[in-house]
């Protein structure tokens, strides 16, 4: 139903023509059991938290572990961070070993402690540095495709996304990802889609939009606005899976039903089993809270719901609340107040 833009798709990257809602990689965010969650509701693609190159290169472990992709059923990408063209290089001929469907190289994390490393968007205001990355990349890479993430430029005097865009292009990115916002931005203010827009004239392979796009209206908007082959979502995510199938149900021309109460507290089991699965009880619980902070968002009493489930030290009592509000239908019930409700902790 769009008018997005004809584009050319790498042959490595075929499937790629049909990849419209992508996760974006976030820090302490995208694990397994998140991308898992996303794609059950519609995301075509998801990425690993993104990772830094040297410590790849250095072999440490806590890095390592944050590639968790392999057996993963559906379209995954990894992406690092770094500023050593060599360290970068090296990380990608380890990861080689590894599963994934392409390798994102970001320049768009405005993060102080990657910034001030030179890595992220850093490399905006440095691109002979950034193109050496990229070449470095590319070529260690191979066969394997590259993509890149990177942001409108460093501040609003350093607009330089054209120049980045098709240097990546040349050099030989599958596609690119641009963030309508410039570094110095960091998350505020608005998206700038109207680079977005340019940037997806002046390329001829795919360009995926991010910025904005926290539902179905706003998803349709950005693709109107810009005719991109795509869209990544980053906080939009969080929180709220359902997005993706919002999006979907865009692209369809369908309207799109909320998820029912119930439905949100049962996937939000689902997500406290994997990540205690994946992670461990106490950390597995203690990562999905920053989901929960965001979900449940305007029904009345939700926040009574988030309050009970911080509360609980277990997945177990995590479970429980869930269960019983579930069944109640009502984000304020206690445990007490629903009779005959077993208590799945036991």
């Amino acid at each position: 139903m769009f008018d997005r833009k004809p584009v050319r798709i790498d042959d490595r990257v075929a499937w790629f023509a049909d990849v419209r809602h992508l996760l974006s990689p976030m820090a302490g965010v995208t694990d397994r059991p998140f991308r898992t969650i996303c794609r059950d509701h519609g995301a075509d693609m998801g990425f690993c938290e993104f990772t830094s190159a040297s410590g790849l290169y250095y072999e440490n472990e806590q890095t390592w572990r944050l590639i968790d992709t392999e057996g993963e059923n559906g379209r995954v990408g990894i992406q690092i961070f770094g500023q050593d063209p060599d360290h970068m290089a090296g990380a990608v001929r380890l990861l080689k070993r590894r599963h994934m469907d392409v390798l994102d190289i970001n320049f768009g994390c405005p993060a102080k402690k990657v910034v001030k490393k030179c890595g992220g968007s850093a490399l905006l205001a440095n691109v002979p540095l950034l193109e050496q990355i990229v070449r470095a990349v590319v070529a260690a890479a191979d066969p394997l495709p590259v993509s890149a993430k990177f942001r409108t430029g460093w501040d609003e005097s350093c607009l330089n996304y054209e120049e980045v865009g098709l240097l990546l292009q040349e050099l030989g990115c599958v596609w690119v990802t641009l963030h309508g916002r410039t570094r110095n931005q960091k998350y505020r203010g608005h998206a700038n889609w109207d680079t977005i827009a340019r940037l997806t004239e002046v390329l001829d392979i795919p360009v995926i939009g991010n910025g904005d796009v926290v539902d179905g209206e706003s998803y349709r908007a950005m693709v109107e606005h810009t005719r991109c082959h795509g869209v990544m979502v980053a906080r939009g995510a969080i929180g709220n899976p359902w997005l993706f199938g919002q999006m979907k149900a865009v692209d369809a021309g369908e309207t799109w039903q909320p998820p029912a109460f119930a439905e949100m507290c049962e996937v939000t089991a689902r997500h406290v089993q994997l990540e205690v699965a994946q992670r461990g009880e106490r950390t597995g619980c203690m990562v999905v809270r920053k989901h929960i902070a965001k979900c449940f968002r305007g029904y009345p009493g939700a926040a009574h719901l988030r309050r009970r489930l911080y509360e609980e030290e277990t997945s177990a009592g995590m479970l429980a609340v869930l269960e019983q509000a579930a069944r109640a239908g009502d984000p304020r019930v206690d445990v007490d107040d629903v009779p005959g409700v077993e208590d799945v902790a036991s």
